[in-house]
């Protein structure tokens, strides 16, 4: 019969990479800190703590899934991490104090391989060199070789932490080069390609990919939890095939965050605030409804509150949230003008105005014609 594992608080069998059992107590290992965590011979990872007060991750496999689930109503709180690699498995707890410690202490670490965080449930904070940034379910974050880092939970949240080797990584997109499909292909255009390359061809630079979910397309996080599923299971239950299924399930994780239409991708350099992150992930939700977001819609998405939302569009841009809008709205509106049959009306309908005066009105604003002067003119197309 097929063993499988559950990713329960207090598990007392545990499953290991061949399907084995490996027998523990009735509760899980437990550690004092991070690095006797990591430095045990079940983990893929080694950790080196240097003298400036921070840790290098050494890992010691093409890749380790590192799960872990944090729930505020455990007494003590503490963390369940369950860690996967090709030849390991273990699950432990290590006590939230403890990693607060470090956090607090800005006790950073950093890798010798790339690493994705995808956040499953629940909100994560992520410390990124000094400055904060908050995920919310469904977000994902790509860190280079060469950012100093540390997370940090304060709700129920579920968090997968994807390490693969740089080797590893460059072995599947020359595998992609070769294949037989051109679309296939199509991936060594995408951020996500251009982001691990450059690091590998020019070490040190302080940058990261920032991921959100599109609004428009409901079956991002779910895809997320999908993938994340079927890797853990071929990995505790690996059959003739399991390697290229694995590198198959990487690849398919690459092409779904590589896709527009399934997440919306923000390069991040370090030299930039804090402020700017919210600030990008706010034009990309601005951008994709066209302009028609409510700053209610704009803080469920965000985790932030709608006067601080408006305050960070008037930092970057001196406008507030609605005029600010109102470009993406005039310019869906200025594109359907010249490029579609639709009339003037069906076009305001579409971008939720009932009145047709104020649409007019906003429009001739933004470019000193009428919408029926601006699809006759044909120069309007290099005012857009």
């Amino acid at each position: 019969m097929k063993k499988t594992m559950t990713l329960t608080d207090q598990p007392a069998i545990i499953y290991n990479i061949y399907g084995n059992e490996e027998r523990r107590s009735p509760v899980n290992t437990s550690y004092s800190n991070v690095a006797s965590l990591v430095n045990n011979s079940k983990n893929s990872i080694h950790v080196e703590v240097n003298e400036l007060n921070s840790t290098l991750y050494q890992i010691k496999t093409p890749f380790q899934l590192t799960y872990i689930a944090y729930n505020p109503d455990l007494i003590p709180q503490s963390m369940n991490i369950t860690t996967l690699s090709g030849k390991y498995s273990h699950q432990y707890t290590l006590k939230l104090s403890d990693v607060k410690i470090q956090y607090d202490k800005r006790i950073l670490h950093f890798h010798d391989y790339f690493e994705l965080v995808v956040v499953l449930d629940g909100t994560m904070t992520q410390l990124i060199e000094d400055k904060e940034y908050h995920y919310p379910a469904g977000s994902c974050c790509l860190i280079n070789r060469s950012l100093y880092h540390s997370e940090y939970y304060t709700n129920s949240t579920r968090v997968l932490f994807i390490g693969f080797s740089a080797e590893f990584i460059r072995g599947l997109f020359e595998d992609c080069a070769l294949a037989d499909f051109s679309q296939e292909k199509d991936i060594l255009n995408s951020d996500f390609y251009k982001f691990i390359m450059d690091d590998l061809e020019h070490p040190g630079g302080k940058t990261y990919l920032d991921y959100i979910p599109a609004i428009k397309n409901q079956t991002s996080t779910n895809l997320l939890h999908d993938i994340n599923s079927r890797l853990m299971d071929i990995l505790l239950h690996p059959v003739f095939g399991a390697t290229h299924q694995i590198k198959g399930l990487f690849s398919l994780l690459i092409s779904v965050l590589s896709d527009y239409t399934y997440f919306h991708c923000t390069r991040m350099d370090l030299e930039q605030t804090a402020d700017a992150l919210v600030f990008a992930r706010i034009s990309h939700f601005i951008e994709e409804k066209y302009g028609r977001i409510s700053r209610d819609e704009l803080s469920g998405l965000l985790n932030y509150s709608g006067d601080y939302i408006n305050r960070i569009v008037r930092k970057f841009t001196g406008l507030c949230l609605f005029d600010y809008s109102m470009n993406f709205c005039m310019k869906k509106a200025a594109e359907e003008l010249l490029y579609s049959q639709k009339t003037i009306n069906e076009i305001a309908e579409e971008l939720h105005f009932s009145n047709k005066t104020h649409f007019y009105k906003i429009f001739k604003e933004k470019y000193g014609i009428t919408p029926k002067e601006f699809r006759a003119n044909k120069d309007s197309a290099q005012k857009i």
